[in-house]
C-alpha cells in the first residue's frame, strides 16, 4: 500500500518513495502549453509547493519522473526548458538587506548551476541578467517558478 506524502512537497521525493500523488499534469500541462503567466493563489498548505515542484520537473524535461501519469502518454515534447525557480520560504525578510541578500544568493546560484556570468549587483540587475543568460543558452522562452511568495509579508504583517 502506498503511503500518504505528509510533509512532503518535493514532486522528486513523492515519486521516488512511491507514495500517492494525485495526477495534476493534465492541468499542467495545460498551463505549459498556454505560455502564459499565472499567478496561482491558494490557502496555506493546499499543495502550492508541491505543484510548482512538478511543473519545474515536466519544464526540466525530467519525463522519468512521470511514469503513468497522464502527461506521460500525451504529445508534450519534454525538451528542458531554462527555469528560474525562486522560493521565498527560505529567505530572510527581517530587513529589507537581507531580503535582498537571499535573492541575490539564489540568483547567483542558479547562474553558478548553470555555468552563467550575470552582470549587476542589485537582485534586479541579476535577475534581468539571469533571464537573459539563459534565454541566449537555451534559445527558449524562460519559465519564472516562485513559490512563497508571500512569506516576507506574512512575517511583516505586524
Amino acid at each position: 500500500m502506498k503511503q500518504l506524502p505528509v510533509g512532503i512537497a518535493d514532486f522528486e521525493t513523492i515519486v521516488k518513495r512511491n507514495c500517492v500523488y494525485a495526477d495534476k499534469t493534465r492541468l499542467l500541462y495545460n498551463l505549459v502549453r498556454l505560455r502564459k503567466p499565472y499567478f496561482l493563489a491558494r490557502p496555506r498548505r493546499f499543495g502550492k509547493s508541491l505543484l510548482v515542484s512538478a511543473l519545474a520537473a515536466i519544464l526540466r524535461g525530467q519525463r522519468e519522473l512521470f511514469k503513468g501519469l497522464w502527461i506521460d502518454g500525451s504529445d508534450y515534447d519534454w525538451k528542458p526548458n531554462p527555469i528560474i525557480q525562486l522560493s521565498f520560504g527560505g529567505i530572510e525578510s527581517e530587513s529589507v538587506e537581507r531580503l535582498e541578500s537571499g535573492l541575490t544568493r539564489d540568483i547567483m546560484a542558479i547562474a553558478k548551476s548553470e555555468s552563467l556570468s550575470l552582470l549587476g549587483s542589485s537582485p534586479v540587475e541579476l535577475f534581468k541578467s539571469l533571464f537573459e543568460e539563459l534565454y541566449a543558452k537555451y534559445n527558449r522562452k524562460v519559465a519564472v517558478l516562485i513559490d512563497e511568495y508571500d512569506t516576507p509579508i506574512l512575517r511583516r504583517i505586524e
